[in-house]
C-alpha cells in the first residue's frame, strides 16, 4: 500500500461505511482496536503487497483522524502523517542504532539512534536525530485482559532547524503477542517547558469484539475538551506547518 495514496483515501473518505465504524483502505485488514484515556482511539491493519510485519496505525480524536504511522515489525518508525498539515516524516535507512522490539524482548533494553527527514509538501524542510533507549522494568500488568509488560523510556529529538531539543520520558506497554508498543504516561520537555500526558491504553477490541472499528474515542474526551497542557509535539507540528 502506497502511503500517498493511503493518505489522500483517509483525507477524503476517512469512514466510508456507516457512521460509527471506521474501514481501513482497500486491500487492507484491520485486526486490533485501541481506546485510549487521552480522548483517542487507534486502529491497526496490514495491507497486501507490504513486507511481513509491517503495519499502520491510525490515531483518532474527538475532532476525526489525527495520526498516521506505518512500522515494521521490530516497531522501526518507518512513514508518519500527521493530519491537516502537508507534512510528514520519513526513516533514514540505514540507522546508527535501529529500533529493535526483538532486543528489547530478549535482553530488556534496546538503545537506538537514527534520523528521519521532514517533509512538507513532498519537499525536506528539517532533519531530525533522535536517540535514546526502551527497558523493560520487570512489571507486567493486564489491561482488559490483555497481558502487557511496561517499559521505562527516555528519548531525545534534535532537529537541525534550530528548534529547541525535545527530551521525553515515561512508561509505555509492549504486547508480546501483537508486537506492538502502546503509549502510557509521558513528560515532554522543550524550551523550559514540560508537558505531562496519559495515553495509556483502556479497552482492547479484535474483530468481532463491540468495540471493534468504532470510530469515536470512548475515554477522556470531557477532559481534553478544556484544552489544557496538550502535548507538546503538537505545538511542534505547529512550528513546522510554518515554514
Amino acid at each position: 500500500m502506497k502511503a500517498f495514496s493511503l493518505i489522500a483515501a483517509l483525507a477524503v473518505a476517512p469512514f466510508p461505511s456507516q457512521a460509527g465504524t471506521f474501514i481501513p483502505p482497500k486491500g487492507c485488514t484491520a485486526y486490533l482496536t485501541v481506546q485510549m484515556k487521552s480522548c483517542e482511539v487507534a486502529h491497526f491493519w496490514t495491507c497486501e503487497g507490504d513486507p511481513e510485519g509491517n503495519h499502520w496505525i491510525m490515531s483518532i480524536d474527538g475532532e476525526g483522524p489525527a495520526f498516521l504511522q506505518y512500522l515494521d515489525r521490530e516497531f522501526r518508525w518507518l512513514q508518519s502523517y500527521p493530519k491537516g498539515m502537508n507534512l510528514s516524516r520519513e526513516l533514514v535507512e540505514g540507522e546508527a542504532d535501529a529500533n529493535s522490539l526483538t532486543q528489547l524482548l530478549e535482553t530488556r533494553r534496546d538503545d537506538f539512534d537514527f534520523k528521519q527527514r521532514v517533509l512538507q509538501s513532498g519537499k525536506e524542510i528539517a532533519m531530525e536525530h533522535i536517540t535514546g533507549y526502551d527497558r523493560l522494568n520487570g512489571t507486567r500488568v493486564t489491561i482488559d485482559g490483555e497481558p502487557l509488560l511496561v517499559t521505562e523510556f527516555e528519548i531525545y529529538v534534535q532537529s537541525d532547524n534550530g528548534s529547541a531539543v525535545v527530551h521525553t520520558t515515561g512508561n509505555q506497554f509492549v504486547s508480546e503477542r501483537f508486537r506492538l508498543f502502546f503509549q502510557g504516561r509521558e513528560t515532554e520537555t522543550s524550551g523550559g517547558e514540560s508537558f505531562d500526558y496519559d495515553d495509556t491504553p483502556v479497552l482492547f477490541s479484535e474483530p468481532g469484539d463491540a468495540g471493534f472499528l468504532i470510530d469515536q474515542p470512548e475515554f477522556g474526551c470531557d477532559a481534553m475538551m478544556s484544552g489544557l497542557d496538550q502535548p507538546l509535539a503538537i505545538d511542534l507540528e505547529r512550528q513546522y506547518d510554518k515554514i
